[in-house]
């Protein structure tokens, strides 16, 4: 028997699905008979569903069936999603059939003698491949073959649950008079057109730390988009805007600039010398994963003692001050589930990053001092003077990131550079220049960051990987 073909839901049905729920049962993500219902619980059981030809499967999948017995519902969703069948099937098809989105249904089986339960999905929440999307904006850096195209009207980017509609013959106090407004369905956020941008002019509530610092920015759709589907300002760190300087024409270092020779090794112009980096090899251990935030252990009142979260105590007190006993991993997680943009200002700029585990293989330099620096296609990305040894710095400063590292007071550095290298395996390196004099090596990695000799940065735009 050929394996199911699911063709993947298009992101405006799932929007309009999960906001959907959100209006007829409850809103997303929560948790109900122990299992937490989500959009992704939610997305795959619809692909499931529309894979087969009458868009109907049965709850669950006999013990015991015949040979040809079609697989359940159950079944689908243990493999997909790695979770107990038995207990999600009831509660997601509980839900999905109270919003309207799919209906109760009974298969009859030649190899099987009794009926079986089972769910159909309504027509109207059906697809094909040839089905018709809304346009798209592809998200900034991605490329033409990229599977990360999304529509820009398909989740708000403020809430993250309901969809974006443009209204027609609709005027906002205040705002100058546009031809529409871009409104979001669950949080009533508002978005008017500004030449080939938008902007968004009105959020639900005024306090909320991170979209305050939105409200009256014009972005493009596709930067939009990209705060939908990620937090801010999150994803791969490569698919941002470099926010280092250099100091000079002469010393910028493009994407692509560098000579690689027959062994490996990098030529680094350095003012009027050339500098040779040798490749190091990366050995990447277990899967990568995020929200390595969500494993703090300290309560989130022993976080607010910090100085660096003063500024946040009194938005904590007012409204969760019974969280102060809890975990912070475990209150910041919950809060990100609930699509509370709070979360991220506990957090650093690359604190919500995805983290993997790597070590250096050995070489005949890798235990000396010099100037370490992260390569992407190419182009120096970041460097790094090694007081100790280039092992001692990759494996125990860049290797692995502990949950504090996230934190507002935590290394943004060090959890930057992790992620540049463990989602851009086969674009990014590290490479080493030995050297034992350390003012020529700070010299160096300063140059490179793009830092004059008083540690601040320069004019001209860094490189761009």
């Amino acid at each position: 028997m050929s394996a199911t073909q699911f063709f993947p839901i298009p992101p405006e049905m799932l929007a309009l699905a999960c906001e959907t729920v959100t209006r007829k049962v409850s809103r997303l993500p929560f948790l109900r008979s122990g299992v937490m219902v989500t959009g992704e619980l939610i997305g795959v059981t619809l692909e499931s569903l529309n894979a087969e030809p009458a868009k109907t499967l049965a709850l669950t999948t006999p013990r015991d069936a015949p040979s040809g017995i079609a697989d359940g519902l159950d079944r689908c969703l243990e493999e997909r999603l790695k979770v107990p069948g038995k207990t999600t099937v009831p509660v997601i098809v509980d839900v999905l059939t109270s919003a309207g989105i799919a209906e109760p249904a009974e298969i009859r089986e030649r190899q099987y003698p009794y009926p079986r339960k089972a769910v159909r999905l309504a027509p109207a929440w059906t697809w094909h491949i040839a089905s018709t999307l809304t346009p798209q904006a592809r998200l900034a850096g991605s490329g033409a073959d990229d599977s990360s195209a999304l529509s820009w009207l398909s989740i708000c980017p403020v809430c993250r649950t309901g969809i974006l509609n443009k209204v027609v013959g609709k005027q906002l106090f205040g705002i100058p008079h546009t031809d529409f407004i871009i409104e979001c369905t669950h949080c009533g956020a508002k978005f008017i057109p500004v030449g080939t941008g938008y902007r968004l002019v009105s959020i639900a509530t005024i306090r909320d730390p991170l979209w305050k610092k939105y409200l009256d920015k014009t972005y493009p759709a596709e930067t939009w988009a990209g705060l939908a589907r990620g937090t801010s300002p999150g994803g791969n760190p490569l698919h941002r805007p470099a926010e280092k300087k250099v100091s000079a024409p002469g010393q910028i270092l493009p994407s692509g600039s560098l000579t690689r020779l027959k062994d490996g090794s990098l030529v680094v112009p350095f003012e009027g010398k050339t500098l040779y980096f040798k490749p190091v090899t990366l050995n990447f251990s277990g899967s990568i994963r995020g929200d390595a935030f969500a494993r703090i252990q300290k309560t989130l009142a022993e976080i607010l003692e910090n100085p660096a979260f003063a500024h946040l105590r009194d938005t904590v007190n007012v409204k969760y001050s019974r969280y102060l006993p809890m975990k912070a991993g475990l209150f910041l997680s919950q809060l990100k589930e609930r699509h509370d943009p709070v979360y991220r200002e506990f957090l650093n700029d690359y604190g919500d990053e995805k983290y993997g585990t790597f070590r250096v293989g050995e070489s005949g330099e890798i235990g000396k001092p010099g100037v370490l620096i992260i390569v992407v296609k190419r182009g120096v990305y970041h460097a790094e003077s090694c007081r100790d040894s280039f092992r001692a710095t990759a494996n125990d400063l860049f290797g692995r990131i502990l949950p504090e590292d996230c934190l507002l007071n935590g290394n943004a550095t060090r959890c930057r550079i992790n992620a540049v290298l463990c989602n851009n395996k086969q674009d990014a390196g590290i490479f080493i220049h030995a050297s034992d004099n350390e003012r020529d090596r700070d010299h160096l990695a300063k140059v490179l960051n793009g830092q004059g000799p008083d540690g601040e940065s320069q004019e001209n735009p860094v490189l761009v990987p």
